[in-house]
């Protein structure tokens, strides 16, 4: 996969509003502590390109957490229909006042994609296992360092959604597009610069669940 750690660029650079989760603690069957919470899906920018830039809160994300890992059903609406959309984990290890703290270990994954139909809705399911390796292969932004799922249960959890074009305009690259966060006809060329000024494609859906 191609430079897709780019991702957690956005993440370091915005200020992000963090939300409170509704939902309750309940024992797993192996007697462990798991969490499901509800939160909000919402946009954080106006990115370039994206679609709709006056609506705010888009869906929801239910998560469900435990030992083993991470499970998310994330439900959104209003998005751009025959758009190319990715999804995608990103878990700091450190938050203050909203945003990531840098230096700061941060694991980043590839969660779905999916291209948008007439209705402008998508459901994707989501899942991250305890131990899996955060997306390598890219230098370290600001000191901070790529790291593994380690503590599911615990951690902020970020769900956040990229917009990468039209699928009309996507061609054979399609493939591409739905894995590589750094291709799509809305995504800034390498070197190039969005609206956050980051090179990459533009975050500006996401869900923030706390512990």
């Amino acid at each position: 996969m191609r430079r897709t750690a780019t991702l957690i660029a956005a993440s370091l650079a915005l200020s992000l509003t963090a939300l409170a989760p509704v939902g309750a603690h309940n024992p797993s069957e192996q007697g462990e502590r798991s969490n499901v919470d509800v939160a909000e899906v919402v946009r954080e920018i106006d990115a370039v390109d994206a679609p709709d830039p006056g609506t705010y809160i888009v869906g929801q994300s239910r998560l469900t957490r435990s030992s083993d890992g991470l499970k998310a059903k994330v439900a959104v609406h209003n998005l751009e229909p025959g758009g190319v959309y990715t999804f995608w984990w990103v878990v700091p290890q450190d938050f203050e006042d909203g945003a990531p703290v840098i230096p700061s270990g941060v694991f980043v994954a590839y969660g779905a994609s999916q291209v948008i139909g007439n209705s402008g809705t998508a459901v994707v399911n989501m899942r991250a296992h305890t131990g899996q390796a955060g997306i390598d292969g890219f230098p370290p932004l600001g000191g901070a360092e790529w790291k593994s799922l380690d503590d599911p249960v615990n951690s902020i959890v970020r769900i956040e959604i990229a917009y990468h074009g039209q699928v009309t305009e996507a061609g054979g690259d399609l493939p591409t597009w739905r894995t590589d966060f750094w291709t799509g006809s809305a995504c800034p060329e390498v070197g190039a610069t969005n609206l956050a000024g980051q090179p990459h494609c533009p975050v500006y859906l996401a869900a923030t669940h706390l512990p």
